[in-house]
Formats: C-alpha cells, sequence, structure tokens
C-alpha cells in the first residue's frame, strides 16, 4: 500500500480528532495496527506514537499518532483540509487561528533572538544588568539569565 495525502485524510476522517485546549490544537489517530500509525509517521515526518493503555482486559492493545507541535498541526491540516468530509468544518476553523498562532510564535522568537544579541552588546560595553533591562524594557533578572544562558561577560555587578 502506497502512502498518499488521500489515504491519510481518510483515515483521519474516520479515526482522527482535531482536539483544541488552551495551549493550542492537537491532531490525533487512534489505531490498533501500529503499522499503518508508523507509515503515517514515517510518511509525514512529524508527530510522535504512544501505546494506549487498555482500559479493559478483552480489548486490543491501540496506539495514537499525536502532532502536537502548532506548526506541524497546522501543515497536516492544511494539506488534508480539502480532502475531509467529517471533520473539514473544524479543519477550516483551525487553519487560520493556528496561522496566526504560529506568526505571533515566529515574531516572539525574532524579539527573543534580537534581545539576546542586544543584550550581549551592552554587557560587552559594561552596562549593568539593570541598565541593560531599562535599555532594552526588561527585567534586569532577565537580562542577566540570557547572558548566563547564552554567553557574554558577567564581570559587570
Amino acid at each position: 500500500m502506497k502512502m498518499t495525502w488521500d489515504y491519510i485524510a481518510g483515515f483521519f476522517d474516520g479515526e482522527g480528532s482535531i482536539i483544541h485546549n488552551g495551549k493550542g490544537y492537537r491532531a490525533t489517530i487512534s489505531q490498533t495496527d501500529l503499522d499503518v500509525l508508523e507509515r503515517i509517521k514515517q510518511f509525514l515526518g512529524y508527530g510522535q506514537i504512544f501505546k494506549t493503555t487498555k482500559r479493559k482486559a478483552h480489548w486490543k492493545e491501540s496506539w495514537v499518532y499525536y502532532i502536537a507541535r502548532q506548526k506541524d498541526v497546522y501543515h497536516f491540516l492544511v494539506a488534508i483540509e480539502n480532502h475531509l468530509i467529517v471533520k473539514q468544518q473544524t479543519a477550516s476553523k483551525a487553519i487560520p487561528i493556528l496561522k496566526n498562532k504560529i506568526k505571533l510564535q515566529i515574531e516572539r522568537e525574532l524579539k527573543s533572538e534580537k534581545n539576546i544579541v542586544e543584550t550581549k552588546k551592552l554587557r560587552k560595553e559594561g552596562l549593568t544588568y539593570r541598565r541593560i533591562g531599562r535599555e532594552l524594557g526588561i527585567s534586569w533578572s532577565h537580562a542577566r539569565r540570557i547572558i548566563l544562558k547564552h554567553g557574554g561577560s558577567s564581570s559587570v555587578g
């Protein structure tokens, strides 16, 4: 069997879930055939497979393919959205929310990287943590943590 987006979309439509919690979206597929989940994971290149606990002794063993990274959930839903029937409305609702969330995450990462570079530069110029904090609009303790984590001179008080 060749793995395709159509197959994955149909499989997800029947066996999968789109879960929204306070932190974001998750996509899961529950299945008793581990091989199918491993092939889906290999095709996609992301996600994790977890063995579930049997709640009744006579139940078959089962596994869950779990996609948690927001960027991965977004790419997954975009790829299968037009192939879905049952879950298409939920996927269509989640996609713009995920897109915005990823955009904000990238902006935070860029700002963080800029703060790291600026903090290291100001520290090398001999500024104190408090002064760096005032210059960059961050707390002095955050400036100190940046220096301790990412290196830079820490000889000034």
